[in-house]
């Protein structure tokens, strides 16, 4: 009885997903057919994929790496990733990016140790597009302050529990801002011990995920870290010739780093950072090539995942 059951049961799931893949017809209409709901006919299809009865299969990407990533590789001394996609909006080229970023980044996860990450829209699309894993002996920190209601993204521990959840690792909290008034406050906060246990994992990295933050002129249609700190702040960085950031720290265009309110802002500092075995950075749109040639001269990363587009623009502006 319950083999012939379980024969059925493939049968019925065979029949729904030649109605769906082989002739083109909607869930809606293979439901109106066959008398299921539109949830059964779905949970048929998630069925049969499961145990084999479909099997879908997508060309892998070409072996051949583009000439431009090995032009900036030989530059930076950077690792240059490319990921699909000449999209003109920034928004969506560097949502698209993040996606994208997803299967570069699966190779370099530590089997255990722990894994720093900042909030930002491009590194939370590539969170979200990380395949479902196990790695119960990684533990995944927020290594910037911040949170934010209304843009999930920019929500350090939000983020960094949502990596967590994907990879099947453990995470620690920074419940904290990223810019602090006083330095005192900042002080205070460190020492707090929930803070104080998330902050001690930084010096030991093993993985740092971040994005490149642009620059205070840029408005790339999305809200960004820097719009928290206000036009005056913004005036204040582009005088200071700020280009773009790192996990919370601000460069110029040469890659040295500026000191703005860093004794305010509870981010993993960069003596810390640097110790980080693997720091990768992904960012992509057409505001974010300077920046991104800014970052590569600081020295600070290892790996840079990109589009071709931008990767074109970085190149032609570091020339």
């Amino acid at each position: 009885m319950g083999r012939t059951g379980t024969l059925a049961d493939r049968e019925v799931m065979r029949l729904v997903a030649e109605l769906y893949y082989e002739r083109d017809l909607r869930q809606p209409e293979v439901a109106a057919m066959t008398g299921f709901s539109v949830s059964k006919v779905s949970r048929l299809l998630t069925a049969a994929r499961e145990q084999g009865i479909v099997r879908i299969s997508v060309e892998p990407a070409p072996e051949v790496r583009p000439a431009v990533a090995e032009q900036l590789e030989q530059r930076f001394g950077v690792d240059i990733r490319i990921t699909p996609g000449h999209e003109r909006d920034p928004a969506a080229a560097t949502r698209l990016a993040g996606v994208g970023a997803a299967d570069h980044v699966v190779p370099w996860l530590p089997e255990k140790g722990t894994i720093g990450i900042a909030s930002g829209y491009t590194v939370a699309a590539m969170v979200s597009a990380l395949p479902r894993l196990r790695l119960p002996e990684v533990t995944v920190v927020p290594i910037v302050g911040g949170w934010d209601v209304q843009n999930p993204y920019l929500d350090s521990n939000q983020v960094a529990r949502r990596m967590a959840d994907r990879i099947g690792a453990q995470t620690r909290a920074l419940h904290a801002p990223a810019v602090l008034d006083t330095p005192e406050m900042k002080d205070a906060l460190l020492r707090e011990p929930t803070i104080a246990a998330t902050t001690s994992l930084w010096g030991r990295l093993d993985m740092a995920l971040i994005g490149v933050g642009g620059s205070p002129e840029s408005y790339p249609g999305y809200r960004t870290a820097v719009d928290r700190l206000g036009d005056e702040s913004r005036r204040d960085l582009r005088d200071m010739d700020v280009i773009g950031d790192l996990a919370g720290r601000f460069f110029c265009a040469d890659g040295a780093f500026v000191d703005a309110w860093g004794d305010r802002t509870l981010a993993i500092p960069l003596d810390e950072l640097r110790l980080a075995r693997r720091v990768v950075a992904v960012a992509a749109g057409s505001s974010k090539a300077a920046p991104i040639v800014g970052a590569l001269r600081t020295g600070l990363l290892h790996a840079l995942i990109t589009d071709r587009p931008t990767a074109e623009a970085a190149l032609k502006l570091a020339g």
